[in-house]
């Protein structure tokens, strides 16, 4: 039975340890209250997201809808991504609505908002999110994979007469998007660079490419060819994160929209400024530590170096206490290295202050000696007094027993 029961626990921890699931891809889905309504209804409709685990910052939902069956009366943003996005529609059959969030994205799920509809009359209405819909990470990265549609009862819906030799529809042909890459830049990182140069691949029967540059997330970016190379570049960039679109001419059309995003920062940080501070240690001894802080406006600090004197720079983090060889140092210079690879130094004289804590502290260690000294004596004084008074008493007893003993003798 005992060894049953062991069997039967190390089962229950096992399957209790999870390793940590790779994230799945992000989708967004629609759903209403019911699947039929009536003439003059008002229907609500919950726009979902499911962030597959991933950490997303922007979600823009393009969702079509019959607007000669229902009439859109509005939409409304749930708590996951609270701010408002620039160039909403509402109306005339499509709905282009999303949230942005400040600070940290978040990889909750959840409703990104709910629209508002209203019945016009009878009839079968479908709700479809299409192609234009974006779910954006920090970095930032567009990882939509797809979504859903719902078709709605509105009032008495005839069942749709089947067609004799229905025309089967033309397959889509897919014209192939160019791959976009960077000598100078990656989308992984901070850079601090101004000037940036793209390339990306020719796909072959391309007549040319259609090319932007903004600091805002687009859907399209017209059919106006800008170059027949496959490469541009862009000189005077500003600070900032930016994304390069990009989609290929054909003779039949345009290809999908590509995109690459650019992080550019060539700002240094705050410039740091150090303090020392010391620390009485019980044996009267100094622990001195040096503290530092900044900020970095845009990429944020990546690291701090620290070095003394005409030394070398090392990582450190503050607070830094000092080993003994580092107190002899006249300076102290701490720097600040963003994410982009921008620096900032700040420096500290800490020669003078460490000379006065150690004079303060030979100080008390002086006047701890000197108090010492003093008690000592005063114990050595007190037992020298009692030594004396009992020889006195001692003298007294044995003048009194001599004197006995001669007045016996009388």
């Amino acid at each position: 039975m005992k060894k049953i029961f062991i069997v039967l626990l190390m089962s229950l921890v096992l399957t209790s340890i999870s390793l940590p699931a790779s994230a799945a891809a992000a989708t967004l889905s629609l759903s209403a209250g019911k699947t039929s309504y009536k003439v003059g209804d008002v229907i609500k409709v919950s726009i979902n997201i499911n962030s597959g685990g991933n950490a997303l910052q922007v979600v823009r939902a393009k969702v079509t809808y019959p607007a000669d069956l229902l009439q859109a009366q509005g939409f409304t943003l749930g708590s996951l991504f609270p701010q408002k996005s620039p160039g909403e529609t509402i109306g005339g059959g499509t709905l282009y609505v999303g949230g942005y969030r400040i600070g940290e994205g978040t990889s909750s799920n959840g409703a990104l908002g709910t629209a508002t509809f209203k019945v016009l009359k009878d009839g079968k209405a479908t709700l479809a999110l299409i192609a234009g819909s974006r779910m954006i990470t920090a970095e930032p990265k567009d990882i939509y994979s797809g979504g859903n549609s719902i078709s709605l009862a509105l009032g008495a819906v005839e069942k749709p007469k089947e067609e004799i030799n229905p025309v089967k529809p033309q397959e889509k042909i897919i014209l192939a998007a160019p791959v976009v890459s960077s000598a100078t830049t990656q989308e992984e990182g901070w850079f601090k660079i101004n000037s940036v140069t793209l390339n990306w691949t020719k796909p072959a029967n391309a007549l040319g490419y259609v090319t932007k540059l903004s600091a805002d997330t687009l859907d399209d970016i017209g059919e106006v060819v800008t170059t027949k190379d496959n490469s541009t570049t862009y000189n005077n960039v500003e600070d900032g994160i930016w994304i390069f679109y990009l989609k290929a001419k054909y003779q039949t059309g345009f290809s999908q929209l590509a995109s690459y995003a650019l992080k550019i920062d060539t700002i240094p940080p705050v410039y740091p400024q150090p303090s020392i501070e010391a620390q009485l240690n019980p044996n009267n001894t100094n622990t001195y530590q040096i503290f530092f802080n900044t900020t970095d406006a845009l990429s944020g600090i990546d690291q701090y170096q620290i070095k003394f004197g005409n030394n070398d720079f090392k990582n450190a983090a503050s607070p830094y206490t000092l080993n003994d060889n580092e107190k002899e140092a006249r300076l102290v210079t701490v720097k600040a290295i963003d994410k982009a690879g921008n620096e900032s130094t700040g420096v500290l004289a800490i020669a003078d202050y460490i000379k006065q804590q150690e004079e303060a502290a030979f100080q008390a260690q002086k006047e701890k000696i000197t108090l010492f000294d003093i008690q000592a004596n005063a114990a050595k004084r007190s037992w020298s007094e009692f030594y004396l008074v009992l020889s006195v008493i001692a003298l007294i007893l044995i003048i009194i027993i001599i004197w006995l003993i001669i007045k016996k003798r009388k």
